[in-house]
């Protein structure tokens, strides 16, 4: 299955948690956390295979190529 930069790009853009999966381009190893574009202010192409979000638990920016992504999901704000 190919994930879509657009579809990442929606879900990081109104959920304030997505969990993503994604394997490592340098290594063999397989990297997951939390992250989000909720209130960030970033022009990222939908044609761009790579997505820069903000990553919540290290809080610093991450750049995920969208083709190394296996596995992504937005989690509810508890409102």
């Amino acid at each position: 299955m190919s994930i879509q930069t657009a579809t990442v790009l929606k879900i990081l853009q109104v959920s304030s948690c997505v969990k993503i999966r994604f394997n490592s381009l340098t290594s063999d190893k397989q990297h997951e956390g939390l992250f989000t574009l909720k209130d960030k202010h970033m022009n990222i192409s939908p044609d761009s295979d790579t997505i820069v979000c903000w990553d919540i638990e290290n809080q610093q920016w991450q750049d995920i190529r969208t083709s190394s992504i296996t596995f992504f999901i937005g989690i509810p704000d508890d409102d």
